[in-house]
């Protein structure tokens, strides 16, 4: 029995070295699973976003996008619009249209002049660095939680989009463990409020200034803290982690994830390729990847085969990647090759594989 160590899983199963064309990476697409699609075709990992590009992802699907140092994932059955991704001189604009779905988002510390706006048909927010999800059904429902951080929140009127930062600074805060729904017709009477105001007060024909709409709109646009609502964390726990977990990942690891994919396009194999990282592992399939595991302990070498267990899957792969079988087992991320016995620690109690096969003994 020998233990690979990682810097030799780095060279036989993680090829890095190859060369790689310089393109802008400020705003792309980092990790994904399942069906994702920009401006109705299919994306890759390491695919650039611009502005106005629209993603849409499927059933069982999401994707992380890097926008700068923020990330954002965008979960299952969503469709959003990247309306701004305005980048100058290290200074940071974005904003995105959530026309229906959820997103979790983790926008960077940002400094004054920055600003990281989400908007859905109802509602806006605007962030400068914290944690939160935002949701919008076909309803017309938005629902904004909070889980680090603080997060203004407004209705969304048409006429007041060119000027988000200018309402949001009439908006409550939402802090963290906070939450707040907003709907079709809370934003529909904040527009209605809003039109008399702006009539009222551009008397004459002549066009009334923002700051003098918001002296009077202000009210109909925030949204009162009576209707803020806390909640506990351990109510909303998988997006509490989920939000955690999406993290930024190092180019090579995104161009590998990449290679591999591509790779098993061309030559698919029954049971997909294994792809392990320093601190991750991947199954890919059918040109996606498929599951994502952590690297717990370094897998296990014998001959040309490595051994890896990780959260609820064992697998047994070939050295350059095709798995040759793999095992649904809950496990704690390690394991230990006797012979042609494989034992698979778990909290109830080891269990025995036959290394060659995968079966229980």
């Amino acid at each position: 029995m020998k233990k690979l160590i990682l810097a030799m899983i780095a060279v036989m199963v993680f090829p890095f070295g190859c060369t790689r064309e310089k393109v802008d990476e400020y705003s792309m697409i980092t990790f994904m699973i399942g069906d994702v699609k920009k401006n109705n075709a299919q994306v890759r990992i390491g695919d650039i976003l611009q502005e106005e590009d629209i993603i849409k992802t499927g059933k069982d699907s999401f994707c992380d996008i890097k926008i700068g140092d923020s990330l954002v994932r965008v979960k299952q059955m969503t469709s959003v619009v990247f309306s701004s991704l305005v980048r100058s001189d290290n200074l940071e604009n974005t904003t995105i249209d959530l026309s229906s779905g959820k997103m979790l988002c983790k926008p960077k510390k940002l400094i004054k002049s920055e600003t990281f706006f989400v908007k859905t048909p109802t509602a806006v927010a605007g962030v400068r660095g914290t944690q939160f999800t935002v949701e919008a059904d076909a309803k017309g429902t938005s629902r904004i939680k909070v889980f680090q951080g603080s997060v203004k929140v407004a209705k969304r009127v048409k006429e007041l989009d060119a000027n988000t930062g200018e309402v949001l600074r009439y908006a409550p805060e939402l802090k963290k463990e906070e939450k707040v729904v907003i709907t079709r017709d809370d934003a529909a009477r904040a527009e209605r409020a809003v039109r008399k105001i702006m009539e009222k007060v551009s008397g004459g024909g002549k066009t009334a200034s923002i700051e003098r709409v918001m002296e009077k709109a202000g009210k109909e646009v925030a949204v009162s803290r009576k209707r803020v609502e806390r909640f506990a964390l351990k109510d909303f726990a998988k997006d509490s982690k989920e939000i955690i977990e999406v993290k930024k990942r190092p180019a090579e690891v995104i161009s590998e994830i990449g290679r591999v994919i591509e790779e098993e396009k061309a030559a698919p194999k029954p049971n997909g390729r294994l792809l392990i990282t320093k601190y991750e592992v991947y199954l890919i399939m059918n040109g996606t990847i498929a599951w994502e595991g952590t690297v717990v302990e370094e897998p296990v070498r014998q001959g040309d085969r490595l051994y890896i267990a990780s959260g609820d899957q064992v697998f047994c792969a070939s050295i350059d990647g095709p798995v040759i079988w793999k095992k649904q087992l809950a496990n704690e991320g390690r394991l230990e090759l006797r012979e042609n016995e494989l034992v698979v620690p778990a909290q109830q109690g080891d269990t025995r594989l036959d290394a060659r096969t995968g079966k229980k003994l």
